[in-house]
């Protein structure tokens, strides 16, 4: 991935995303797990403010360790 800012979480035994695609722009997603054939899915404004009351923010490494590599043996995230 470019050089955007990522945070990272682990969300109803989910991959999930916040990517900041400007100062002012950020676009967020869900890798649901046991429903891999269906990619990355844009999450909702209700998902997003789950990801921090019900979720854990992970650092890159841990994300990567409990999920994989974004682009490599996860999809690329769909940003355009």
């Amino acid at each position: 991935m470019e050089n955007l800012i990522t945070s990272y979480f682990y969300w109803e035994n989910s991959a999930a995303v916040i990517v900041d695609i400007t100062p002012e722009k950020s676009r967020a997603f869900i890798f649901r797990v046991l429903k891999e054939h269906e990619g990355w899915k844009e999450a909702t404004p209700d998902q997003v403010k789950d990801f921090f009351i019900d979720g854990t923010r992970l650092s890159e490494s841990e994300f990567k360790k409990e999920f994989g590599v974004i682009g490599d043996n996860l999809p690329n995230l769909p940003l355009e």
